[in-house]
């Protein structure tokens, strides 16, 4: 995927940080968990994000919102991962290393930096595909101890998807918990605000 010309995204995309292609991992094939979200307010076009009853995160996050585009263009967004530097501030580079399943199931080394006064560091991951419904993400190497995440794209209508994410991260002894715990929240609002821009950009 490639920039137009006339200049860099939005900063708010710019700015999305490093969760964008971090917050996924495999797990069993299941549907998405609807009884958090509040129709209203999806319907109203609000990126919801919900840590938990404390609305502290403990592990894990979910998010939603609804997308003017249809799951291929979404699809297309999400698993582009080469092209996450274009946009994506804290992704310094993301390297395709082998595909695997008949082309259903990559393997990424990414280099990136989580926060301005950290160093970089490197780490990979494999996605696996189920075809413009689900993206997930195995942990292969790097430093969180655990990332486990996925991506659903759930069709309203031709050129209506809801877009619902899941996360479950703990960092590991080169991550403090204060780099995660507060601006968590911060990264995965941007982080669904980008795919919803790009997405119906691209449609």
């Amino acid at each position: 995927m490639s920039l137009p010309a006339e200049g860099r995204r939005p900063s708010h995309i710019r700015a999305i940080g490093l969760v964008f292609f971090l917050l996924l991992e495999a797990a069993p094939a299941q549907p998405p968990e609807l009884g958090w979200i509040d129709e209203a307010s999806i319907q109203s076009r609000e990126i919801l994000i919900d840590f938990g009853d404390d609305r502290r995160f403990r592990g894990r996050i979910r998010a939603a919102t609804l997308v003017a585009a249809p799951p291929e263009t979404i699809w297309a967004v999400l698993s582009d991962c080469e092209s996450a530097p274009e946009y994506l501030d804290n992704v310094q580079s993301c390297e395709l290393i082998e595909t695997l399943d008949g082309g259903n199931a990559q393997i990424f080394r990414q280099r990136a930096k989580l926060r301005w006064f950290m160093p970089s560091f490197e780490h990979e991951f494999r996605l696996d595909y189920e075809p413009y419904t689900r993206i997930s993400v195995t942990r292969v190497s790097g430093p969180f101890q655990q990332l486990d995440g996925v991506w659903w794209l759930v069709p309203e209508s031709p050129e209506r998807t809801r877009v619902i994410y899941r996360l479950d991260i703990e960092p590991g002894p080169l991550i403090p918990d204060f780099m995660l715990s507060r601006p968590l929240r911060r990264d995965v609002l941007n982080a669904m605000r980008a795919v919803r821009e790009l997405s119906e950009t691209n449609n």
